[in-house]
């Protein structure tokens, strides 16, 4: 390089770092404001309301059981409410073999959890639920309390089964 280049190289530096962190600063102002990708709308179970642990995660989290036939609530009447409930891990991993349990109301802002489309309630467990209403999709993960709240323990010959390796 000539001398001449080298100082307008080295007056540009401290202008380009700044246009590189204002830059930066904007873009994360801007994300702030945006809902997260999957839970654009507010969901409300029982009293409670579903949080997003961290901005990224892929579902929001309702910390403790709710009832079979608690209120599903978001903020806005949607002309279509639908929510599907998966049966989950309680890292949101849907479990194979388990039947979706399908959800609907029209013109409303909630939904029964017991009002599903095969009109059997919703039996005690983990679920992941997608509810979509005005062209989005929030995504909870829940339990649901065992109203005897019995502790289900295995049989012993599921114990023997799991340890011969034939299940």
């Amino acid at each position: 390089m000539k001398p001449c280049q080298s100082v307008v190289m080295k007056l540009y530096k401290p202008l380009i770092h700044f246009w590189v962190l204002m830059a930066v600063f904007g873009s994360s102002a801007l994300a702030e404001d945006k809902p997260p990708q999957f839970y654009p709308f507010k969901v409300t179970i029982g009293e409670q309301e579903a949080k997003m642990e961290k901005p990224g995660d892929l579902f929001a989290v309702i910390k403790d059981p709710v009832k079979a036939d608690d209120l599903l609530m978001i903020e806005k009447k949607a002309e279509m409410l639908i929510a599907n409930a998966h049966p989950c891990k309680e890292d949101g991993t849907i479990l194979d073999g388990k039947e979706t349990v399908a959800i609907y109301a029209p013109n409303s802002n909630s939904l029964s959890l017991v009002a599903t489309l095969k009109k059997e309630a919703l039996k005690p467990g983990t679920y992941l639920i997608n509810v979509v209403a005005h062209g989005q999709t929030s995504r909870v993960v829940f339990s649901i309390a065992d109203p005897k709240g019995k502790v289900k323990f295995p049989k012993v010959t599921d114990i023997l089964k799991y340890l011969k390796g034939e299940s």
